[in-house]
């Protein structure tokens, strides 16, 4: 990304990650933005895939310069450094080597514009290893503004370059700094002379470690001999011009990238694998990052509790254990906590409440976390460490993220996948092999990357829900096989139109009928962006490719099949999430308001839909079921869905979440409903005994919707609220709030256009609460009386403010007096000087609307049968009221001819 220093409300952005790890998203070109951020424009460079760096002209932002990667997979033209002279209208491509090289950093003198500095990067990413140096690597100088360069390479290392990142001192536009990746002679270098020649400065392995991922460097904007520069975990910080470092502390590794204010070098932003952070001292201290829901997750699995909670692990963080709900306004930082494994592995939750959860990561790792004690066990299949050695050399090869499963049949059975499959049915404290080798094993394929890329690894497994001993395997090169007797015998059952290397990346067995799976297979690795969705029904002798439909570059990580619905299937490609009613004939985006995001897995639970993304952490899409009946049928002017039970929770109406901390389901039940066009609305809630216990409709402000399309409403599931009192709130601690409903069967009725529908309604008891039906009617028929006492007490004062207003009109002794007691009766029922705010309660005295509200609040707490006590005050203030309606009853049949008596 890049602002505008002369307008900054110009901002142009370069999609595509230019840090090239092995799970990467690649972007669509030049994004710009004119209004500061709030609205975008696509200018072009669409098959750019990956965007190193842009140079935005100082005082014309119509000039803008982007060094664009290219494809990391393959071979492109759209790579090199691009120039726009009509802010993004049209690209020149002013520095180009060939298809196979890409420009990685793209630097400017801040005195002079026409000075530019950029490198250019012979890359090539496969499944199995990356190739990060070439002839066509490179530093080089433009004076004219692009218009013609020089490569530089007067004391730089000889022979093959890798990535380059290059940065000029503000300070002093002669001082150039570059972290030079190299096969022989890689570190940092300085030139003196503007780039003529260059000295080698260090050569520290940590200098230019895994530069494909790192490889920046940034120079002070005030001070020529302070510069920064990121490799590996470390952020290095010189103030001799590169000589020495020093490393700064933050809250968090693996650097990205940093800007540097101009103005005061001491204000700085730091970007990271843990996200965004801030300093105002030069490093000293750094702003949290736990305020940006920026984390990316491999996959997602819930457990069996109620409510269920999410499970995942994060790139380069931990594990995640997370309630999918609360009793609060939202979910913070103490509803959730990491289970073992590590930042790249599966997680595989036990059905047991609370569940042992078996977790992954890299090498192999394995760990056993019981969520009841809070302790881990190492159970890793074979810990021999993996450190420094190729896929070859290994016993077993482990995927970064290899798969790890429990038996849906017996909780007691884990599995594990490398080349071969491993079972464990005494909780990983042994393991047997129960298949072969079940990938192509190409040995060529073994020789390269040491941490991502192992290859030749079975990269998903899935046993059936129906029938035990039922399991598919998928390999990251291009297999999948199926036992259907628990491992004694594999079948090759790879559908032809697969080809050779192409990743299985997810195996969903069909929770409906065991002949029956869905694969997700990808080539985006092989610069295929292509969906790829293949379907059998027979157990893997015949398959259907499924997929058409898709957005045609937008390649499958995951397909999941509802547990409810046959044939309703949930696709995760890498911007969104689609589905299809007919078993993968027809898709359909179910994007909503998730962000355009990878989507790494998603899952069923409970109704919800669950993904993982890869850059915006979990996201649920709450309650599904009406998918589970939308077909061609659901074609008229209006329809309600079924509703699924409402589950009876304690924070049943809360409002929405505070910003920065993740949101609730609605607190409530909610009824899904179609419109065919826009019409008035009305939705009735109506109990067991037929009473309508809450209306709403579309001519309120937060009524149902009335536009044409799918809906949703939500009652909070709490009988009407007591009357107030007209013109305040004139309550402080107590509340006017109407009781939740208790559990049973209600009837939702849908009014529109003349037409009345209807569908059943269950209200059911939270699982975790102690109270039986009995308890909960109990302490409803005893909140009921209460709103009723206070609707009692506050018609009356509405009433007594009406007639005391008449009284005052005249003159004489007799309503004189009436006026006198009327306020007397009026202030042992309410004192009107209360605005509703508690500390007032420590100057008036509560009155006898307070006293009574506030039991409301007393009774309500928790789901449980009143205490004696709460009864006893309810008779006592009870008592109390009654006499003072009593009193105000008599006051009123004096009221003089003409006064009103409401």
């Amino acid at each position: 990304m890049s602002v505008s220093q002369s307008n900054p409300n110009i901002v142009y952005v370069g999609m595509g990650e230019g840090c090239l790890r092995g799970n990467l998203s690649s972007g669509d070109g030049v994004y710009k933005s004119t209004d500061a951020g709030r609205t975008w424009t696509h200018v072009g460079l669409a098959d750019s895939s990956q965007i190193g760096r842009m140079q935005i002209h100082p005082t014309n932002p119509d000039i803008v310069y982007v060094a664009a990667i290219g494809h990391p997979y393959g071979p492109n033209a759209e790579r090199g450094v691009f120039r726009s002279k009509d802010g993004g209208t049209t690209w020149q491509k002013v520095l180009y080597v060939n298809d196979q090289t890409g420009a990685a950093d793209i630097a400017m003198d801040a005195t002079d514009p026409q000075v530019l500095y950029a490198t250019t990067w012979q890359m090539l990413r496969t499944p199995w290893d990356i190739y990060s140096t070439g002839p066509g690597g490179g530093l080089y100088k433009s004076t004219d503004g692009g218009d013609t360069w020089t490569r530089l390479s007067a004391g730089l290392p000889p022979g093959n370059l890798g990535k380059i990142g290059v940065t000029v001192s503000p300070a002093n536009p002669g001082r150039v700094w570059a972290t030079v990746e190299a096969d022989a002679m890689g570190g940092v270098y300085r030139s003196d002379d503007a780039g003529r020649t260059w000295q080698l400065l260090n050569d520290d392995f940590n200098m230019t470690a895994r530069q494909y991922y790192y490889g920046h460097i940034f120079a002070d904007p005030v001070d020529a001999n302070t510069m920064y520069t990121f490799c590996a975990k470390y952020f290095y910080k010189s103030t001799d011009g590169g000589k020495t470092y020093t490393s700064v502390q933050t809250p968090h590794g693996d650097y990205h990238d940093l800007w540097i204010d101009p103005r005061d070098p001491k204000r700085m932003v730091n970007g990271s694998d843990g996200g965004a952070s801030v300093t105002f001292n030069g490093g000293r201290t750094w702003s949290s990052m736990d305020n940006q829901p920026t984390a990316q997750f491999y996959a997602v699995i819930t457990d069996h509790g109620t409510p269920y909670r999410v499970y995942g692990s994060q790139q380069d963080n931990t594990t995640v254990s997370i309630a999918s709900r609360t009793n609060g306004a939202g979910i913070t930082g103490n509803d959730w906590h990491s289970v073992g494994g590590g930042e790249s592995g599966y997680l595989a939750p036990t059905p047991s409440n609370p569940p042992v959860v078996f977790g992954g990561s890299y090498f192999g790792l394995m760990t056993r976390y019981d969520e009841r004690t809070g302790e881990s066990q190492n159970v890793t299949v074979w810990p021999d460490y993996n450190g420094g050695r190729t896929a070859a050399a290994m016993k077993y090869r482990f995927q970064w993220t290899y798969p790890i499963i429990v038996s849906p049949h017996d909780g007691n059975t884990v599995y594990a996948g490398a080349q071969v499959v491993l079972r464990s049915a005494n909780g990983g404290r042994s393991w047997a092999t129960i298949s072969p080798d079940l990938t192509r094993n190409d040995t060529a394929k073994q020789k390269g990357g040491r941490l991502e890329e192992y290859y030749s690894t079975i990269f998903t497994i899935a046993e059936s829900p129906r029938e035990k001993g039922v399991i598919w395997t998928g390999s990251d090169d291009g297999l999948i096989h199926l036992t259907r007797n628990g491992g004694r015998d594999w079948q090759n059952v790879t559908p032809p139109a697969i080809r050779p290397f192409t990743r299985i990346n997810m195996i969903d067995a069909s929770p409906h009928d065991p002949a029956t799976a869905f694969v997700a297979v990808n080539r985006y690795q092989l610069d295929d962006f292509h969906p790829y969705i293949f379907k059998t029904t027979d157990y893997g002798r015949s398959w259907q490719a499924i997929a058409n439909g898709l957005p045609a570059r937008s390649f499958v990580r995951t397909v999941r099949e509802d547990p409810k619905r046959r044939n309703l299937l949930y696709a995760g490609t890498e911007t969104g999430v689609h589905f299809s009613l007919d078993g993968g004939r027809g898709w359909q985006s179910l994007q909503l308001n998730l962000p355009v995001v990878p989507i790494t897995d998603l899952t069923v639970k409970d109704n919800d839909l669950i993904a993982s993304t890869q850059g915006r952490a979990f996201w649920i899409l709450d309650d599904v079921t009406p998918l589970h009946e939308l077909g061609d049928a659901v074609t008229t002017a209006a329809h309600l869905f079924a509703t699924r039970d409402a589950v009876r929770t304690r924070r049943a109406g809360f409002g929405r979440a505070p910003d920065g901390i993740g949101q609730n389901p609605p607190g409530g039940a909610s009824v899904s409903y179609w419109l065919g066009r826009a019409q008035d609305v009305t939705l009735e809630f109506v109990d067991s005994k037929g009473v309508v216990v809450k209306t709403a409709t579309s001519r309120e402000g937060n009524g149902p919707a009335a536009t044409a399309g799918m809906h949703r409403f939500t009652w909070d599931m709490r009988y009407p609220d007591a009357h107030g009192i007209e013109g305040g709130t004139f309550l402080a601690g107590g509340t006017l709030r109407g009781p939740v409903a208790v559990p049973g069967t209600y009837q939702v009725r849908l009014k529109t256009g003349g037409e009345t529908l209807s569908q059943s309604l269950r209200i059911v008891a939270d699982s975790r609460s102690q109270a039986s039906a009995a308890d909960l009617q109990e302490q409803f028929d005893l909140l009921t009386r209460i709103r009723d006492k206070v609707t009692e007490v506050h018609d009356a004062v509405n009433d007594i403010v009406k007639m005391r207003k008449a009284l005052a009109s005249r003159k004489d002794a007799a309503s004189a007096k009436l006026d006198a007691a009327l306020e007397a009766v009026q202030k042992e029922l309410v004192d009107l000087r209360f605005a509703g705010y508690d500390d007032q309660m420590l100057v008036f005295d509560l009155k006898l609307n307070n006293r009574m509200a506030a039991l409301q609040g007393y009774v309500s707490q928790g789901d449980y049968a009143p205490t004696e006590q709460q009864y006893s005050v309810f008779r006592e203030v009870s008592s109390l009221v009654d006499a003072a309606l009593a009193r105000y009853a008599a006051l009123k049949a004096q009221a003089p001819e003409g006064t009103p008596r409401p």
